[in-house]
């Protein structure tokens, strides 16, 4: 399997998450990402205000804001011309 860059990780994040909110399981399985190495790209999604975590009962889930929808975008049309 090739490598993926961090932006790539990022961009299938963002994709999973616009389906609707996700649990971190979820997202791991999903973008073929550790568990244990998942916050690493969550967390400064989070802090760039892309990704909202919220927690209830105990349980985090992850969804996407209006400006990680914008950025998803973008990624959607710059990505495929980039990595062909």
């Amino acid at each position: 399997m090739k490598n993926r860059s961090n932006v790539v990780i990022c961009w299938e994040l963002l994709g999973a998450l616009a389906s609707g909110p996700q649990g971190p399981s979820r997202l791991a399985r999903v973008a073929n990402v550790p568990f244990d190495r998942l916050d690493d790209y969550l967390a400064p999604m989070v802090g760039s205000g892309l990704v909202r975590k919220e927690s209830a009962e105990g349980r985090d889930n992850y969804s996407i804001t209006p400006d990680g929808m914008a950025a998803l975008v973008d990624l959607d049309r710059l990505l495929p011309k980039l990595n062909p």
